[in-house]
């Protein structure tokens, strides 16, 4: 059997996968997009086809392996990270954005023709599109019974203000997509973050970027829910034991005093949590709760690709590389883990990294993420 991985060269769970998968005597192949074209030539065919045969061929490059390999060996596709391709800078400037816009065409293509035959995606492309938008995440949690925070997405000032007025000054602020700011000797980040009265004054900073706004939420604790297949591993997330990660744990390096233990869910959460997924056509996804002091359960988001080895790294308990490995070998979207079974463990992985030399950094383009933005004075 064989796995696509499409992703970049310093992805820890691609590369963790990988190994692992390989010791299992599967083929996987890594596909680096924002290498293409600069780094590696692709093909598409498509020709006249006999009865039951596919009319269309793809022939990628394997950076793992330096080798070529053709869409019919592909069993699994894990679109992990699918960045978009750079075009060579040698080029004169008014060629770069056409060489540009044909790069992005052909990604697509590839992804759309693999996506019309019959394999296991972990996501599927219609599914994972649609669970970028935080609206219809919102929408589908709430129709299958999970409780989700009153949310307003606007840029009109007074709408603003007046929803703040309704929960009595006490709101967040959320990016629709996360974004970063870069400059020679610092990096800024969009979090989470708890607004006062003296931040809706400024009508223009409102209206001319929409955000999300909902009520502060009095945690006890948060959660963080991994989900594949049918698997549900929760993880217990102890945020107000550190005052600067009151809002937006994620703006932590894994203080010790947040716990992440593991967790047992409520049985009538676990299920909404697996209808929330089978709605959004998703066989994986990372899903948040705040946990309030009056013991309510409040859906904030799924990740449709959220990270997930970083929890086992803090708690080995959480045998999450070893059950992703098992679900992507199942190729089975009710797939469901035995507990009993723990044999790849990230910490080996990660003890093993330096002398596999995994990432050859001069062999790969510079990674240009995106919504990352240069600050200039």
């Amino acid at each position: 059997m064989t796995t696509l991985i499409v992703s970049d060269p310093w992805d820890i769970h691609a590369r963790a996968v990988a190994w692992a998968l390989e010791h299992e005597g599967e083929k996987v192949h890594l596909w680096y997009t924002h290498d293409f074209p600069q780094k590696h030539g692709a093909s598409l065919r498509v020709d006249s086809a006999g009865a039951g045969a596919d009319p269309a061929q793809v022939t990628l490059h394997c950076a793992r392996h330096h080798r070529d390999f053709g869409s019919h060996d592909i069993d699994t596709v894990w679109l992990r990270r699918w960045y978009q391709p750079q075009a060579s800078p040698d080029l004169h400037p008014a060629d770069t954005r056409f060489a540009q816009t044909e790069a992005n065409e052909f990604i697509r293509a590839t992804i759309g023709l693999l996506d019309e035959s019959p394999r296991f995606w972990i996501n599927p492309v219609a599914a994972k599109a649609r669970a970028d938008r935080k609206a219809a995440q919102l929408k589908v949690a709430a129709a299958v019974g999970l409780t989700v925070p009153s949310t307003l997405i606007s840029n009109d000032p007074a709408t603003i203000r007046a929803f703040f007025h309704e929960h009595g000054g006490k709101l967040i602020y959320k990016p629709m997509t996360g974004a970063s700011w870069v400059s020679e000797d610092k990096a800024l980040a969009t979090y989470t973050a708890a607004i006062g009265e003296e931040l809706l004054g400024n009508d223009a900073s409102l209206s001319n970027a929409p955000g999300i706004y909902q009520p502060l939420l009095d945690k006890s604790y948060e959660l963080r829910v991994t989900v594949m297949g049918r698997t549900v591993v929760a993880a217990q997330i102890k945020s107000q034991n550190s005052g600067g990660y009151l809002v937006d744990w994620r703006a932590n390096d894994f203080d010790e005093a947040m716990g992440y233990a593991r967790y047992a869910l409520p049985e009538a959460i676990e299920r909404r949590c697996l209808a929330l997924m089978q709605r959004m056509g998703l066989v994986f996804g990372c899903i948040d709760f705040v946990v309030t002091t009056q013991g309510e359960y409040m859906f904030l988001e799924v990740n449709e690709m959220g990270q997930f080895l970083w929890l086992e790294g803090v708690n080995p308990e959480l045998q999450l590389l070893d059950c992703f490995v098992q679900f992507s070998q199942s190729r089975d979207p009710n797939f469901v883990y035995d507990w009993r079974r723990p044999v790849y463990r990230y910490r080996e992985y990660w003890e093993s990294m330096e002398q596999r030399g995994d990432v050859d950094p001069p062999a790969h383009l510079h990674l240009a993420l995106p919504r990352t933005f240069e600050m200039r004075e």
